[in-house]
């Protein structure tokens, strides 16, 4: 009998993390490339181009529509350690849809825009996990998670069509031969945030920066939440950071607001290579804070947005930066206020929520969301 590793709980301290990241970082620009592909695959040579891929899914949103992606293989031995995987030296989290929680968090999204009517346009990134993009198609049958294409079409069909949804998930996979996801952590890459902003100034009719652009910065080795879901694993293989710096970087700042009340200056982006091997992460948005201004003063046409988050939005918000005057950041589950009168007093023209689909099966964080309506 095959062996099928089953989800058999749900954790909130897997995708919260920690805010101990530090205030006043300065920013060192020097930094050397480093390779962008997916180590430990099998890429089946007959697939398509990644850049064909992501031009012929562009927009998609249909969970019934077949699509043609590289393929990914493993041989490696698949091993459980509860709500997480190890495969090589890869880890991923399982997802399991919860059709409560999902439809929750369509409400709570629905309401913001039937508030916001005639204000602001509201928008919603539900960002797959690697466990839906990059995990091998060949043990996908040995593992019991959710599909996660057919999983975020349902979420959208929850949503009313006054919220513009940005669907990621073909775009995702048109780039999962890419260093797009970390091995030892939940979260995405720089790069794979990018795609996602490319997605976005789509939908929203602007021109996206190339990352050819971008100033870009290596920080070094990191060893994230699955290093410690896998008991410390000698046999993942260490990610490495690298930030794409926003291009008016210069002509920005950023004012943070702790849980104790505390307020602090700092980049967008601090110095990664200050941090501990375990928190490269937090250098993006100074991590998890409640509240964040972002002021990019070389713009003056009073565009204004407000991006409601949990720490996937961290390393996607510096993208944003070039194309707002003012961003306001919420972390809703450290927050307390209305995403709504937060929006009509600051006369912003967007509200986007941005989280990665495992939050919309957690009960307990989309009650935390539902809180600040």
């Amino acid at each position: 009998m095959r062996k099928v590793f089953a989800l058999c709980m749900i954790t909130v301290a897997c995708i919260v993390s920690t805010t101990a990241c530090g205030a006043g970082n300065s920013t060192n620009r020097a930094g050397s490339d480093t390779s962008d592909s997916v180590r430990e695959i099998t890429v089946n040579e007959s697939s398509k181009p990644a850049e064909a891929a992501a031009e012929e899914n562009k927009n998609g949103n249909s969970a019934g529509t077949k699509k043609s992606y590289a393929k990914i293989t493993s041989d490696a031995k698949l091993q459980g350690f509860g709500g997480t995987v190890k495969l090589g030296g890869n880890a991923y989290e399982l997802y399991n849809y919860v059709e409560k929680s999902a439809s929750n968090y369509a409400s709570v999204v629905n309401t913001v825009a039937s508030r916001l009517k005639g204000k602001a346009d509201v928008y919603d990134l539900v960002v797959p996990t690697s466990m839906g993009i990059t995990f091998p198609d060949n043990k996908t049958s040995k593992v019991n998670s959710s599909d996660q294409k057919k999983s975020i079409h349902s979420i959208y069909k929850k949503m009313n069509h006054q919220v513009k949804t940005v669907p990621l998930y073909d775009t995702m996979m048109s780039h999962r031969q890419e260093y797009i996801y970390f091995r030892t952590d939940h979260h995405w890459t720089s790069r794979g945030a990018y795609y996602a902003y490319r997605e976005f100034c789509d939908a929203k009719g602007l021109t996206a920066h190339e990352l050819s652009e971008y100033q870009q910065e290596n920080f070094g080795s990191f060893l994230g939440s699955f290093y410690l879901d896998t008991n410390r694993s000698k046999t993942l293989k260490k990610d490495k950071v690298k930030a794409y710096f926003p291009v008016d970087h210069d002509k920005m700042t950023m004012t943070y607001h702790d849980q104790n009340g505390g307020s602090y200056k700092t980049s967008v982006i601090a110095n990664g290579q200050k941090y501990s091997v375990q928190l490269k992460y937090c250098a993006f948005l100074a991590g998890d804070n409640p509240y964040t201004v972002i002021h990019n003063k070389k713009i003056k046409d009073g565009s204004n947005c407000v991006v409601v988050k949990e720490s996937y939005g961290n390393a996607f918000i510096p993208y944003l930066a070039d194309h707002y005057q003012k961003i306001y950041v919420v972390d809703y589950r450290y927050w307390k206020g209305s995403v709504s009168k937060l929006a009509t007093k600051n006369n912003v023209q967007d509200v986007i929520f941005i989280n990665n689909i495992s939050m919309t099966r957690n009960a307990y964080l989309v009650g935390k969301i539902a809180q600040i309506k």
